[in-house]
């Protein structure tokens, strides 16, 4: 009887350790066990986002303690003895006894994961082993990346991807049959994160499959490098004022020094001459405005591979003896910003101090007024596109300019196209080319502005762009509004004020966005409302019949351009009504609407405001991220990247 009442209660102790333990944070076992598994996991994810921060010693902590957290809950389960054996036979906790095995290889495996990672992390970038060396061949100091050490990242990163599958495979093994629904639901998700992660690593793994190529590793490699400028907006992010070819030989690049470090567009376009080739069928701003048809003014299309190769069509029209080029890269000012941590802060040939928080503002407004004669302005930007250009292939701070390109080639302030289709799928795949997306069978939203007025006024403009979301059945019943302020402050200098006034107080300065809305080709106008002076440009673009613009057409989109022009302080809208048929669609008992919303890099990002009306009746809303009030869904948030939204509900 005493013996029975010891079994009793060593069992009413396993059930409360289990409730504490399991119930609450999804582990069994002994004290070993539980907080081995559950320190794991925390280290884990600690290590996960000081990596994220580049904080690597941190980082190197977080791994290395996961590690020993994961090797103390195996200690735990092979110590456990009668104890483990007791709690195997209790009906509740049972079950989960069985799978634990399981979940402590997962934990171990994970840790192994997060070692290779950490070792990439630490030694790509930086060390004797790093990514980027000298250039023992180039006596100025040039760096050379190491294409040996590519092949040895590569294999490291499929031996990661290998474990990571081997997570999966472990979680996926639980019989979740038997578990708490909270250890149910965790294994669950962990199944979920390795999935991710496996793609994530299969995405690197084609990264570095077409790198060596990329690289100048079988023959040299020519890049463009094209910068915008974000204060005169085109469709891509800006006009093209300045550009470089980008020389890579066997990982080793190089750019021209001196004067040619960075080339005037009107080296090519020589005095602007409108350039006759075959335009094609999308390229409706090309036939609509001449000025478009030339080699800096080529970017109108948003859809960077397609402005990309017509800027190349156009410069060898102009210039025969235009070099061959293997892809074009377009940057602009903003990327300068975020790559400044990087680079490092450098002082110009005037004396201009260059850091992240001044980037911006000095390329696009500040050097206008320092520096009012022409020459002497252009030596000195062409002075701080060149050392920027250097800083991208010498870095000081290796880490913080992979960030910052990084977030670049997110937010489009970096859009890449190659001549090679196997590396343009790449880049479209990681959807680095800032193309037009095709969206096919749903919504879709894209606002783009052009600067139509000579000046570079953007830089003072703001944007808000808002959606409201009806439905009639399968349909969707929108209305989009855009909504654009001058924010101009007088006196501006000449060269900022372009051929718009404000020189000084007694002109006006009159900005003229050309402002272009793209939805499905499916779509109905069924009305259109101004709010301020609508324009036609001198070339005859943007006109209107009546109320309604004239559509255009491209690459399977609807588009409805309006031009305006907008004193100082004031804001001028236009809004359109449309159908569009089809886009909600039936997935087994739930409706189901997704909305795509595509942005344009701008100095200043646009107010983004989705609104969807659920229908009368829609029960079991499934909509995060949404803020609910009452029967609407509202969005509303600066857009700095494109959005994929999705939302269902039951009827």
């Amino acid at each position: 009887m005493h013996h029975r009442r010891g079994v009793l209660a060593a069992g009413a102790f396993l059930v409360g350790l289990f409730g504490i333990y399991l119930w609450l944070s999804m582990l069994a076992g002994p004290w070993r066990l539980a907080s081995g598994l559950l320190d794991a996991r925390t280290h884990l994810n600690k290590a996960e986002k000081a990596l994220t921060r580049g904080s690597m010693k941190t980082a190197r902590y977080e791994t290395l303690a996961a590690g020993a957290a994961a090797g103390r809950a195996r200690g735990g389960l092979r110590s456990s003895g009668p104890l483990m054996d007791l709690a195997g036979s209790l009906p509740k906790i049972g079950p989960t006894i069985d799978e634990i095995d399981h979940l402590v290889t997962a934990a171990e495996l994970s840790a192994d994961a997060a070692k290779g990672t950490l070792t990439i992390a630490e030694t790509a970038l930086r060390g004797k082993n790093k990514l980027i060396e000298a250039d023992p061949n180039d006596p100025k100091g040039g760096a050379r990346i190491r294409l040996e050490r590519i092949e040895e990242i590569a294999a490291t990163v499929a031996d990661i991807r290998t474990t990571i599958e081997n997570v999966g495979r472990e979680l996926e093994a639980v019989d979740l049959s038997g578990l708490p629904r909270r250890i149910k639901k965790s294994v669950e998700d962990g199944i979920e994160r390795a999935r991710k992660t496996d793609e994530t690593l299969a995405d690197a793994q084609a990264g570095f499959d077409i790198l060596p190529a990329v690289l100048g590793a079988n023959e040299p490699r020519t890049y463009l490098i094209a910068m915008q400028n974000s204060a005169e907006q085109r469709g891509t992010g800006g006009s093209i004022l300045q550009f470089a070819p980008l020389k890579i030989v066997d990982g080793a690049p190089s750019l021209p020094r001196g004067k040619k470090a960075s080339l005037s567009v009107y080296n090519v376009d020589v005095n602007r001459e409108i350039i006759d080739i075959p335009i094609p069928e999308d390229a409706w701003y090309l036939r609509e405005i001449p000025d478009a048809r030339r080699f800096g003014n080529a970017n109108w299309s948003p859809d960077w591979p397609f402005s990309a190769q017509l800027l190349l069509d156009y410069a060898r029209a102009a210039e025969p003896n235009f070099p061959d080029i293997d892809g074009v890269i377009a940057v602009d000012p903003l990327m300068l910003q975020k790559l400044m941590p990087g680079i490092g802060r450098f002082v110009t040939n005037y004396g201009n101090v260059i850091s992240e928080s001044k980037a911006a503002h000095f390329l696009l407004n500040k050097a206008y007024a320092s520096f009012p004669v022409t020459s002497i302005r252009r030596a000195v930007l062409r002075h701080v596109v060149e050392r920027f250009y250097d800083g991208m292939i010498k870095p000081r701070h290796p880490t913080e300019l992979v960030q910052g390109i990084g977030d670049s080639l997110a937010t489009k302030h970096m859009q890449i196209w190659m001549r090679d289709p196997r590396e343009q799928a790449f880049i479209e795949r990681m959807e680095w080319d800032g193309a037009l997306r095709e969206a096919p069978g749903d919504d879709y939203l894209f606002v783009v502005e052009q600067n139509a007025g000579g000046n570079k006024l953007d830089f003072f403009q703001e944007q808000v762009h808002a959606l409201d979301v009806s439905f009639d059945g399968d349909d969707a019943v929108n209305k989009v509004t855009v909504e654009v302020t001058n924010g101009t402050f007088l006196p501006q200098p000449r060269y900022v004020m372009g051929d718009s006034g404000g020189h000084d107080l007694a002109r006006p300065a009159l900005t003229r966005p050309m402002m272009n809305v793209y939805v499905p080709d499916s779509a109905e106008l069924l009305g259109a409302q101004v709010e301020g002076t609508r324009v036609t440009l001198d070339s005859g673009a943007a006109a209107w019949t009546g109320d309604t613009p004239i559509p255009q057409f491209e690459m399977d989109k609807r588009v409805w351009p309006i031009a305006l022009e907008i004193l100082p302080g004031e804001k001028h809208s236009v809004a359109y009504d449309y159908r569009v048929p089809g886009v909600v669609r039936t997935d087994g008992d739930r409706r189901v609407y997704r909305l795509v919303v595509q942005h344009q890099p701008k100095v200043r990002p646009e107010q983004l405001i989705v609104r969807i009306h659920l229908p009368e009746g829609a029960r079991d809303v499934r909509a995060p991220g949404w803020r609910r009030d009452g029967d609407t869904l509202v969005l509303d948030r600066v857009q700095l990247r494109d959005l994929e939204l999705e939302v269902s509900w039951q009827l």
